[in-house]
């Protein structure tokens, strides 16, 4: 039986990405192909799951306006499941645009608004409704632009009470839910993490974090570079494989959601971890973001190399 994932993906976006082959400032740029489709972290992240097939993600969201009904409409098409609360104001857009030529990508992202206390208290009424039906909370990506950040430790109280573990892949505002008691992982980037930790190095950023929660790993994406996983006694590295990349927007995305599925599963978390890294590459060989082919991932999951860390102790 499959275990189920409940996904914190608060700000979705409907996305348009168009492929270049050489775009320049200040001229008129023809794209060579446009793809249309629901994305957000939480989006991206849901898609995902559904490719790697372990786990039954439900994604909790905040929708509005006739952009939120395309995104919902196009949600049930792909048979994502979805809680999604109407807000007042209109779900956003977002343009990535992908150069071949320098393999370069340029995202122009609209802004979102503030949810207001009304929409939050329903967001968090359905987060009660389903947190028992979980094995996993997963907490992706931003909240609407304006939205009062305590939304984030209100969820995740809710989760860690119901003695649900969690995989966090959000930074702004999110350093509150990281001093909670409770088991999580945080997967973020390693700029991200340096920012988030206020730290200058990634092994100081990793052990600032863990004096104040002991029960959290920290797994650290540098795109093609290597990655590294730390979870409190132990700390692993990973050795990326080199690909013709077709589009990177989403890697992370799936990166997060194939670890959740994994641990969701019972897998150790270092080897979830290489289970993630190996799906967030098959993800750049595909031209939308959250997806990617089953067989690509299996291909790709040896080349994934994991050795023991001895940078931090």
């Amino acid at each position: 039986m499959r275990q189920s994932l409940l996904v914190m993906g608060a700000n979705p976006a409907w996305q348009s990405t168009l492929f270049f082959a050489g775009l320049e400032k200040n001229r008129v740029n023809r794209a060579s192909l446009r793809t249309n489709y629901p994305a957000g972290k939480g989006v991206n992240f849901c898609r995902a799951a559904r490719c790697f097939g372990e786990a039954d993600p439900l994604l909790l969201q905040f929708a509005g306006g006739s952009t939120g009904a395309r995104l919902c409409a196009a949600l049930d098409r792909e048979g994502i499941r979805h809680e999604t609360v109407e807000t007042g104001a209109e779900t956003r857009c977002c343009i990535t645009c992908l150069d071949s030529a320098d393999h370069t990508m340029t995202e122009l992202i609209e802004p979102s608004s503030p949810v207001t206390s009304d929409e939050a208290a329903q967001f968090r009424t359905r987060l009660l409704a389903h947190i028992g039906e979980a094995a996993l909370f997963a907490v992706t990506g931003s909240l609407p632009d304006g939205t009062d950040p305590a939304l984030y430790r209100q969820a995740a109280e809710i989760a860690l009470t119901a003695g649900v573990p969690m995989v966090i892949d959000a930074v702004n505002g999110i350093a509150p839910v990281l001093e909670l008691p409770g088991r999580m992982v945080l997967k973020v980037n390693r700029e991200e993490l340096l920012r988030l930790a206020g730290a200058d190095t990634v092994e100081n950023a990793v052990r600032n974090l863990q004096q104040r929660n002991r029960q959290l790993a920290v797994a650290v994406t540098a795109g093609a570079d290597e990655a590294l996983f730390f979870d409190g006694e132990e700390a692993y590295r990973y050795s990326i494989p080199e690909l013709p990349v077709v589009n990177p927007l989403g890697a992370g995305d799936t990166a997060a959601a194939v670890l959740s599925s994994a641990l969701a599963a019972g897998v150790e978390p270092p080897e979830a971890f290489r289970r993630a890294l190996a799906a967030a590459s098959a993800n750049c060989l595909s031209e939308q973001a959250g997806q990617f082919r089953p067989e690509q991932y299996r291909q790709l999951l040896p080349l994934v190399q994991i050795r023991k860390y001895t940078g931090i102790q």
